[in-house]
């Protein structure tokens, strides 16, 4: 069976369909492959972000400062400016609270963070007497 110019041109016409259909099925399988490569290492970047600040405020609250040697409890930055942002706050929250553990008991202090005591119903003004005395031996 011979074919005819027409049936030929039709047969040519489908065949760079299906090529032109198996290419671009190949170029959306690389692109969506892409897109997960990337979307799952912007995750687990932000994953780790929040994973070390989640573990430096558990830290915190517990005022276990000493975990790293005097040092800052988170000690690298996120790539992402938002985490970045909370990482710098949770910083200066750091800062101010081992300041304040300085001059509060301890005790006191984590009372605060876990909610157990109130700062300001806490104190209450009185009138005391005191006496200074030196006692030379």
């Amino acid at each position: 069976s011979t074919m005819g110019p027409i049936e030929a041109s039709t047969a040519s016409t489908l065949a760079d369909i299906s090529r032109t259909n198996t290419n671009m099925t190949i170029i959306l399988v690389v692109v969506v492959l892409s897109a997960l490569m990337f979307a799952l290492a912007i995750s687990w970047l932000l994953t780790v972000s929040l994973s070390r600040l989640t573990f430096g405020m558990d830290m915190l609250t517990l005022l276990r400062f000493e975990e790293q040697g005097g040092d800052s409890l988170l000690t690298s930055r996120s790539q992402f400016a938002e985490l970045s942002n909370c990482e710098q706050s949770f910083a200066s929250l750091e800062r101010g609270l081992k300041a304040f553990v300085k001059y509060v008991p301890r005790e006191v202090v984590r009372m605060m963070l876990a909610g157990e005591m109130d700062s300001t119903n806490a104190m209450s003004r009185r009138t005391v007497s005191m006496l200074f005395m030196d006692i030379a031996g």
